[in-house]
């Protein structure tokens, strides 16, 4: 029992004796709160942002959204103009619905009519909850006498005028259960597992003595940092590959081509910040808490869990051009527009070669010291 208590007070010693643990000790459980403080506060100051585009010049349609809207305070739901696909590309509407031209015409011939959903690549999780919302309204109206013509004349109506049915075209399963964890499991849990394991590689060789022994054989530095970047962006690129394999398996529609190039980036930015932090890092426990924090900001600014679009604004930039957040984005505006978002693919390459050359650098005046 003795022994036992000893070595936890020589624990105890050696974490509270250097500076930088005590500093990441205090940061973590702040860091911690901070950002689940914005995430319940994101959740409880969301507000829906909807655009509707109306393509019928009819009265009774115009009639129609304006019921709606009157329901509705704060600007929840509004016109958009010529611009939404932008906005919606930008965040600034969750989701952009769209009424026909014959949107009219079809409730006078009591046929089904038929509205676009056209959802937000930013946030794409509450787009799928705000169209599982509107569809079940829908079907809940189905036969009421909101949609029939009569209603501005009379004020009733037979239950023989069907509610429009809400669709997003053949992509519908963009917003299923198994297509929203797609990202986590393929980019967030392969970033998890690099920063997880590269973090403390370096410090453990370096107590073990390996890197003495490297130095004494004339070990180029370069090809040093090089190869522990290589070996954990292959181990990130068979974690992301095992999820998935597993989702073509469960027939959900990918780009695998794209998805192969993100995966690539996500895990070689990741393995290079991972290498970066063992550098940094003067001890194994130091290095375990530094893997710690990068995963909780991860975690945050993904875009996967967190709504990015109800954070303060400070965040959102910082979030936005996070490679992690910017995987998802590109794949999932892939998947809605059906175009890759070039821009996105150099961003993330932009950030993840700067991020290289750090690593090198910092490995070059790592060796230097020794």
């Amino acid at each position: 029992m003795m022994i036992v208590l000893r070595l936890v007070m020589t624990d105890l010693k050696r974490i509270f004796k250097n500076r930088l643990s005590i500093f990441t000790i205090i940061m973590i459980p702040l860091l911690v709160i901070l950002l689940t403080t914005i995430l319940f506060n994101s959740y409880s100051l969301f507000r829906a942002r909807i655009g509707i585009v109306n393509q019928d010049t009819d009265p009774l349609s115009r009639f129609t959204v304006g019921i709606i809207m009157s329901l509705f305070k704060g600007g929840t739901i509004s016109y958009a103009g010529s611009d939404y696909e932008n906005r919606l590309l930008n965040g600034e509407y969750n989701a952009i619905v769209v009424i026909p031209k014959d949107f009219s015409k079809n409730l006078y011939a009591a046929k089904q009519t038929v509205i676009n959903f056209i959802p937000s690549p930013v946030d794409l999780q509450l787009s799928s909850i705000m169209y599982q919302l509107f569809r079940s309204m829908f079907e809940d109206l189905q036969g009421s006498p909101f949609f029939d013509p009569q209603v501005i004349r009379y004020l009733f109506a037979s239950p023989g005028y069907p509610a429009p049915k809400l669709i997003m075209s053949e992509k519908e399963e963009l917003l299923s259960f198994k297509s929203l964890l797609t990202p986590i499991a393929i980019f967030l849990s392969a970033a998890f597992v690099v920063i997880a394991l590269s973090c403390g590689s370096i410090v453990a060789e370096r107590e073990n003595g390996l890197i003495d022994i490297y130095l004494s054989n004339n070990l180029n530095q370069l090809s040093y940092t090089s190869s522990k970047i290589l070996s954990y962006t292959i181990l990130g690129i068979i974690e992301s590959s095992i999820a998935l394999v597993l989702f073509i398996v469960l027939k959900v529609q990918l780009p695998v081509g794209l998805l192969v190039s993100l995966i690539i980036l996500n895990s070689f930015f990741h393995a290079c910040t991972g290498v970066l932090l063992s550098y940094l890092a003067p001890n194994t426990q130091t290095a375990s808490l530094f893997g710690l924090s990068m995963v909780v900001v991860s975690f945050f600014l993904s875009g996967m869990i967190v709504p990015i679009s109800s954070m303060p604004r400070a965040i959102q930039i910082v979030a936005k051009y996070f490679p992690l957040f910017s995987a998802n984005y590109t794949l999932r505006k892939t998947q809605i527009y059906s175009f890759v978002g070039a821009s996105e693919l150099i961003v993330m390459t932009s950030i993840s070669m700067t991020v290289f050359f750090l690593t090198a650098i910092t490995g070059t005046f790592y060796f230097k010291r020794r």
